[in-house]
């Protein structure tokens, strides 16, 4: 079917409307028994010029799988007209009744033998406080909150029976039948999901950290975690799936254009540039939802790698990235963090800080720096502690590196120990020969006399 529209504007309102109906997730999400209302609403609509119910129509409803013949005994059981033309009287086809047929036609048999086990087949109803211990031991989610979702008790479960057992005797007893126990297990107040927050389910003035965030490890491989070939593209992939948060662990570059990389360290992956990483996720963070992205960084870089990673950030995502806490929002002990929707269409890094002194003062430095003209790397401003953090980065990022550098070292040091040893037998050589000289000439001078 196509539809044409004087202008876009009531296009627009046509397509939304439509939208709200397809869509509509308390619909989608309804129980049982209002399915079952909806479809008698609609036989009920469904009369004749005498503004009757044709019995045609009925059996059409219960068509798939039942034969006419099945159809026709359940309503003459019911005392309804049961004839092929023979219609039904409106006010004579009401809601219990079409509950009763299509319990003949479709009965719930699962429910039925649920029943049978917690009364043991001994009765056909169940106690409060069978019913009780069918509420807490195997209805009830046992990952909800106690306090927010207490138990069931005697008190709770009488008012179950009172609101859907349809026998008098047994509710003024407390006790509840196979057909009111249906009853409530079909109702909306057993509804698999909260029906009340359907609509709620893109609330997002909370804070930040109130919500489970759809999130990546490893984002860059597609497949093995061990010699595996990291990838550029899983970034645009995750992000356009949906995901919020996704994983960048960075070390140093080792090309001649020492632009830091991706990869999994000491599981001989492959590598990806740093730089097409962050180009990929500007151009596929706000697809699928416009809600705040993530970055987490396990940051293995040194520093002036790092001032590198933090020139990219700049200049690829611009006004995308926060690069200060929001005015409303100030970071400190007990301040709760913005919500999602504060944070729409914002980038956010994740990454471990410096101690707060040596933070402050570096990036002093910094400002310095940069206001004296300089537009380079700062590495003489940060050279007094790179050495050592660059020697212990390379170390974790290539061991090969270390067992080799330990090979050497203590190979060194078996060439100064025979060294020392060769030194030392050269010397006792030498003493030895002198004792002997010394011998020789003392036998000759003995002889002379």
């Amino acid at each position: 079917m196509y539809l044409l529209a004087d202008s876009s504007h009531t296009a627009k309102r046509w397509m939304e409307g439509l939208k709200s109906l397809i869509h509509n997730f308390r619909a989608n999400n309804v129980c049982p028994m209002s399915c079952l209302k909806k479809h008698w609403m609609k036989l009920s609509f469904l009369t004749n010029v005498n503004g009757k119910i044709p019995v045609r129509s009925i059996t059409r409803t219960f068509a798939s799988g039942k034969t006419e013949k099945g159809i026709f005994q359940a309503l003459k059981d019911l005392g309804l007209p049961s004839g092929k033309v023979t219609p039904i009287e409106h006010a004579v086809f009401t809601f219990d009744k079409f509950y009763a047929l299509t319990q003949k036609i479709c009965p719930r048999t699962d429910i039925e033998e649920l029943f049978g086990k917690l009364n043991g087949d001994k009765s056909d109803y169940l106690s409060v406080g069978q019913l009780v211990s069918f509420l807490n031991e195997v209805s009830v989610d046992p990952r909800l909150n106690e306090i927010l979702f207490p138990i069931y008790d005697a008190k709770r479960a009488l008012r179950i029976i009172e609101m859907y057992e349809q026998d008098p005797d047994l509710r003024s007893k407390g006790n509840v039948s196979s057909d009111g126990f249906c009853r409530y297990l079909m109702s909306d107040e057993n509804a698999p999901v909260f029906l009340d927050r359907l609509e709620l389910y893109q609330e997002m003035d909370q804070p930040l950290a109130h919500y489970f965030i759809s999130s990546s490890h490893n984002t860059y491989l597609p497949g093995r975690q061990f010699g595996g070939k990291s990838s550029v593209e899983m970034y645009r992939q995750v992000l356009l799936s949906g995901c919020r948060c996704v994983e960048l662990d960075c070390w140093d570059g080792k090309g001649e254009d020492q632009e830091p990389i991706i990869t999994h360290g000491k599981a001989m992956c492959t590598d990806i540039i740093f730089k097409d990483v962050i180009q990929a996720i500007k151009e596929t963070a706000f697809v699928s939802s416009e809600y705040p992205v993530i970055l987490s960084f396990e940051n293995h870089c040194t520093k002036p790698q790092q001032y590198k990673m933090a020139r990219h950030c700049e200049e690829i995502f611009g006004d995308l990235l926060l690069k200060q806490p929001l005015e409303a929002f100030p970071l400190g002990p007990g301040q709760p963090l913005p919500s999602p929707g504060d944070l729409r269409k914002k980038i956010l890094i994740k990454n471990k800080r410096l101690k707060p002194e040596v933070e402050q003062r570096q990036l002093d430095d910094f400002k310095r720096h940069m206001e004296g003209g300089g537009t380079n790397s700062p590495s003489n401003i940060l050279e007094d502690e790179t050495d050592d953090e660059s020697e212990s980065v390379e170390e974790e990022a290539h061991p090969e590196l270390k067992f080799s550098g330990e090979l050497r070292l203590k190979h060194s040091h078996s060439l100064r120990k025979k060294d020392s040893e060769d030194d030392i037998s050269d010397a006792a050589d030498t003493t030895d020969m002198s004792e002997a000289s010394d011998q020789e000439n003392s036998k000759k001078g003995g002889r002379e006399h």
